[in-house]
C-alpha cells in the first residue's frame, strides 16, 4: 500500500467503483513518486507535467503575485485546459469530475457541460495554517497565499453545478468564504480489505504512531506538538513510551524531532500498513486543517486504537471511548495513550469498534454511489451506461506504477 494523497486516493478508489458502470475518461497529469496502477476500463489521458526548473518556478511564483491566483492553479490550469478543449472537441460527455479546488478555473472550458467540484475540504483554510507554521521571514508570502487561495475560491467554485467536501465543518466554511455555494457532503472511504489487520504481526510495546504527509502544514504542526508537548508527559507515566512519526517529506523541523529521546521519524516507507500493524496506539493530534482525516480511517482499519483531538474526528461519526478516545490538550492526549498503553483490554475493545465503524460507514462503494446520484441529476440520465467524464485532477497518478 504505496503512500498517496488524499486527492490521487479518492480518484483511484472512485474510478474503479465507477468504470464497471460507466466510461470514465481521466485527464491527469503523473507523479512518479506517487503513482499508482488505474483500475482496469479507465481510460487516462496523460497531460504535460509541469517543468520543475528553477525559472518556471521564479516565473510561475511572479505569476501567481501579479495575478493574485494561487501558485498551484497557475501551475496545473495550463495543461488541463488544453487537455479538456481537445478531448472535448472530438467526444461528448455526460458530466465533468474536476478533483481539486486549484483546478476550478478550468470550468469555462466545459462549454455548458455539467460539472462537478470535488474540493475534499476548505483550501484556504489550509492555506492558512501553512501560513501559521511558516518560518517567519516567508510569512508575508504564504499570507498573501491564502488571500489569493480565498479569492480564487470566491470567483472560481460557483461556476460549478455541484461543489463537494467531504464533512460538515468543509461545507460551512465554503459557505463562509461564499454564501452563494451550497455544498454538498459526500465523506471520503478507504479500502478496509486491503487495511484487515494483520493477526500475524505483533503490536509493539508503547509504541505510538503518527502518519501523514508531513509536507502538510497542519500534519507537521500535530508531529511537532506529539513529540515536544505529549510524548515528555506521557513518558511520566510510561518511560518506555515512543513516538514513530511517519510520513514523506519531512521538512527540517520534523526531521529534527529524531534527535528527542525516544522519537523516531522516518520519512517516507513504501507501505504504511506495518507502522499501524505494530503500533499499541494511533495519536492524531490534529489542532488545525480541514477535511476527512484519512490517516485516522486508515488507522481504525488496520485495527490500532486511536487517541485523536475533537478536530480529527470531524466529518466521522464516532462515539468518544466507544471507538476512540478524545482529548483536547497534551496533557489529556498523554493520559489517555497512558491508558491504552496499560489496558490492553480497552485497547482492544476500542480497536474492533473502531474497524467496525469504518467498514459500515466509509467504504467506497458508498462513496461512488453518492457520486452517481449527483452525475444523473445533473445529466437527467436514467440509463446507468452514461459516461461519467472527463474526471481530472491535480498531477494524478500514472496508469502504470
Amino acid at each position: 500500500m504505496p503512500p498517496v494523497d488524499g486527492f490521487r486516493l479518492q480518484l483511484m478508489h472512485l474510478c474503479r467503483e465507477l468504470a464497471g458502470r460507466h466510461e470514465v475518461c481521466v485527464l491527469a497529469g503523473a507523479v512518479p513518486e506517487q503513482a499508482v496502477e488505474m483500475p482496469p476500463g479507465v481510460e487516462l489521458v496523460p497531460l504535460e507535467r509541469p517543468s520543475g526548473s528553477a525559472g518556471a518556478t521564479a516565473a510561475t511564483t511572479a505569476r501567481a503575485i501579479l495575478t493574485r491566483t494561487p501558485r498551484r492553479a497557475v501551475t496545473l490550469l495550463p495543461a488541463m485546459r488544453a487537455g479538456v478543449d481537445r478531448v472535448l472537441a472530438g467526444r461528448k460527455f455526460d458530466v465533468a469530475h474536476v478533483a481539486g479546488p486549484a483546478l476550478a478555473a478550468v470550468a469555462p472550458e466545459f462549454g455548458g457541460l455539467p460539472a462537478v467540484l470535488s474540493t475534499l475540504d476548505a483550501w484556504h483554510l489550509n492555506a492558512a495554517a501553512s501560513a501559521n507554521v511558516a518560518p517567519a521571514p516567508l510569512r508575508p508570502f504564504y499570507r498573501l497565499e491564502e488571500r489569493s487561495v480565498r479569492r480564487y475560491g470566491r470567483r472560481s467554485y460557483r461556476a460549478f453545478d455541484r461543489v463537494v467536501v467531504v464533512s460538515d465543518a468543509d461545507a460551512e466554511a465554503l459557505r463562509e468564504l461564499d454564501p452563494g455555494l451550497a455544498p454538498e457532503v459526500i465523506p471520503n472511504g478507504v479500502d478496509s480489505d486491503e487495511l484487515a489487520p494483520n493477526p500475524k504481526m505483533a503490536r509493539e510495546a508503547a509504541l505510538v504512531v503518527f502518519t501523514g504527509a508531513m509536507s502538510w502544514a497542519p500534519n507537521e504542526e500535530a508531529a511537532l506538538y506529539l513529540a515536544e508537548r505529549v510524548l515528555p508527559l506521557l513518558r511520566e507515566r510510561r518511560p518506555d513510551a515512543r513516538v514513530a512519526i511517519v510520513g514523506r517529506r519531512p521538512g527540517p523541523r520534523v526531521r529534527a524531532l529524531g534527535t528527542l529521546e525516544g522519537v523516531e521519524v522516518t520519512g517516507e516507507v513504501p507501505d504504511m500498513r506495518p507502522w499501524l500493524w505494530r503500533a499499541s496506539a494511533f495519536a492524531c493530534p490534529m489542532a488545525s486543517g480541514t477535511g476527512i482525516k484519512n490517516k485516522l480511517l486508515e488507522a481504525l482499519a488496520c485495527g490500532a486504537p486511536a487517541v485523536v483531538t475533537p478536530l480529527s474526528c470531524q466529518g466521522i461519526d464516532v462515539r468518544p471511548g466507544e471507538e476512540l478516545l478524545v482529548a483536547s490538550d497534551a496533557e489529556e492526549l498523554a493520559d489517555a495513550l497512558a491508558r491504552l498503553l496499560d489496558d490492553s483490554d480497552l485497547a482492544g475493545r476500542l480497536a474492533r469498534a473502531g474497524r467496525r465503524m469504518v467498514v459500515e460507514n466509509h467504504s467506497w462503494s458508498s462513496v461512488a454511489r453518492s457520486y452517481e446520484q449527483i452525475y444523473e441529476e445533473l445529466s437527467g440520465a436514467d440509463d446507468r451506461k452514461r459516461s461519467a467524464g472527463p474526471l481530472g485532477g491535480p498531477q494524478q497518478p500514472a496508469q502504470q506504477r
